[in-house]
């Protein structure tokens, strides 16, 4: 599980005249449970600006738990004379982001333990990552979109099930679900998303028209079937 919260995280250091001091670190907005320094699970703060994986040959070391995967980084290691293996120390240094698999979400022991030098990116590296964070920005903005119009149809399928919807509800449905299932193309089951198509107006005998299309309880079908992959998809853009 993922939480997210908005957090300040401070130290506390020695000051010249030997007093403590408070050292004020940078503000982070996502938070998970990661393996600490003890490997028993203690919360973890992760920053909310991604960086990419540091190419150390030997020092890295994908972990997966659960659904998340972490990032290990070697410390030290030993040979156990008795034992006759090596005993490694590893501690996580950030959470891998399973759509883009090379960055990850740094923790404080990423800016602790890993040098200036294997931290920098070159400009494709780095113009890659903002394309991503601003695809990112407008995937969550569609989603929070969805989620507004999902509750609302929701309260009208209940009140009027056999409804049909006009045609401007169903262009301003469609603006929504149309970018959501180009972004979940991929995923597995998407071959089933479908757009609402719009009503038609239809002649009856006897003279007269009548409007066929969609009602509010077929439209809400449609909009479970976005939801059921929307959640699991936005789960792993965020984090996995």
């Amino acid at each position: 599980m993922i939480l997210k919260k908005s957090v300040t995280k401070t130290s506390v250091r020695d000051g010249e005249d030997g007093k403590p001091s408070v050292i004020l670190k940078k503000s982070v907005t996502k938070t998970g449970f990661g393996d600490g320094e003890n490997g028993k699970g203690e919360m973890e703060i992760y920053s909310n600006r991604p960086v990419k994986i540091p190419d150390i040959k030997g020092k890295i070391v994908i972990r997966k738990k659960k659904d998340s995967k972490y990032v290990m980084y070697e410390t030290w290691r030993q040979y156990d004379k008795l034992k006759k293996y090596n005993v490694v120390n590893r501690i996580c240094i950030g959470i891998q982001i399973p759509a883009r698999p090379e960055y990850m979400l740094p923790n404080e022991n990423y800016f602790r333990m890993i040098t200036e030098e294997n931290r920098i990116m070159n400009e494709n590296e780095q113009e890659a990552l903002d394309e991503f964070e601003f695809e990112r920005a407008q995937a969550f903005m569609m989603r929070d979109f969805f989620e507004q119009m999902y509750y609302e149809f929701q309260y009208q399928s209940r009140r009027q099930p056999n409804m049909v919807l006009n045609e401007y509800k169903v262009r301003k449905l469609n603006k929504i679900l149309e970018p959501l299932k180009e972004m979940m193309k991929e995923e597995p089951g998407a071959e089933w998303l479908e757009v609402i198509p719009e009503p038609v107006e239809e002649e009856v005998e006897g003279g007269g028209t009548v409007i066929r299309g969609m009602t509010y309880s077929d439209v809400m079908m449609v909009l479970t079937q976005f939801r059921c992959l929307e959640g699991a998809y936005f789960q792993k853009l965020l984090i996995g």
